[in-house]
């Protein structure tokens, strides 16, 4: 494992379990005296309570400007003073984030040209790509079951058939996107110890 702090993503659908992966690989890094910042998008700064505003239905906004959205949380999410990815990890945290570029891509492409959020998202990749990007994949059947277990309301790309594009859309953007990335894939219907095992696994080797 090198000697640097890493950045680690973790994607997937709604109900992939990326909550519980990215705690329990905390606990992994943690048990070997090596300190964690776990972090999420949207963030809790200003932009990303704004976007999850819209995600609770409680704004409307035309597609291209929730991409925007994203992207502007991004770049504040990588370049604040305090909380920003960079300072973390020049601090000397290993930092686990729940979700990034990739999925703008995949929830938004849909409604928005991907070509025009990936230029948003360029000085992203550019700046700050992550040291390992786990994709969860689970099937969106799957994913709404598990959604439907939880209590609130629901949220704005939470239906099946959404869950089906973006599953697909988050296939072409490692593909389209992801040149040069370390990017893997993991069954994340299994139990979530056997993937926890493989996510360890997989830092360890970094």
């Amino acid at each position: 494992m090198t000697d640097r702090p890493l950045f680690i993503v973790v994607e997937g659908l709604d109900g992939s379990g990326k909550s519980t992966q990215i705690e329990m690989l905390r606990d992994h890094l943690q048990s070997r005296g090596e300190a964690c910042h776990l972090t999420a998008e949207p963030t809790d700064l200003v932009t990303g309570r704004l976007i999850r505003s819209i995600l609770r239905h409680e704004h409307t906004v035309d597609p291209r400007t929730l991409a925007a959205l994203f992207a502007a949380d991004r770049v504040e999410h990588i370049f604040h003073p305090d909380s920003g990815l960079l300072a973390q990890l020049a601090a000397g945290y290993h930092v686990i984030a729940s979700r990034y570029y990739f999925s703008s891509l995949a929830y938004q492409s849909e409604f928005v040209d991907p070509n025009w959020i990936a230029a948003l998202n360029r000085q992203a990749k550019t700046t700050l790509p992550a040291d390992l990007t786990i994709f969860l994949d689970l099937d969106p059947q799957t994913s709404m079951d598990r959604i439907g277990g939880r209590t609130g309301d629901t949220e704005l790309f939470e239906t099946t058939e959404k869950l089906t594009h973006v599953r697909e859309s988050f296939r072409q953007a490692f593909t389209v996107f992801g040149a040069g990335e370390n990017i893997v894939t993991l069954d994340a219907a299994r139990p979530a110890v056997e993937v926890a095992d493989d996510i360890a696994r997989l830092v360890d080797e970094l």
